[in-house]
């Protein structure tokens, strides 16, 4: 893959030559974040609390992977609160800012 804009002297023609493929690894998927979901929420962590209890509202941002139809009953069913951000709204989530 060769990309078509980039840097270079003036004059100079651009072309950088790499592995430039996108890759899956590491990525998180839908399943492995309901995983993540489930060990934090659930009362043997001993982190999280029913309703109104220690940690029981979490602020969640309104990516996609967040507001799943299996996740927010799952999140209810066990006495934790989700409470969604507005959509391109960076007043309610400052770290927009330091990203772009």
């Amino acid at each position: 893959m060769i990309r078509k804009r980039g840097y270079s002297r003036t004059g100079q023609k651009l072309a950088i030559r790499a592995d430039l493929q996108r890759k899956t690894q590491g990525t998180f998927d839908r399943i492995n974040f309901i995983k993540c979901y489930r060990y934090f929420a659930y009362p043997e962590s001993g982190s999280v609390g029913r309703y109104p209890g220690s940690r029981s509202v979490w602020i969640r941002d309104g990516a996609s992977i967040r507001r799943h139809p299996e996740i927010i009953p799952f999140l209810r069913s066990i006495g934790i609160v989700p409470v969604f951000l507005a959509a391109y709204y960076p007043f309610f989530n400052p770290i927009k800012y330091m990203f772009g």
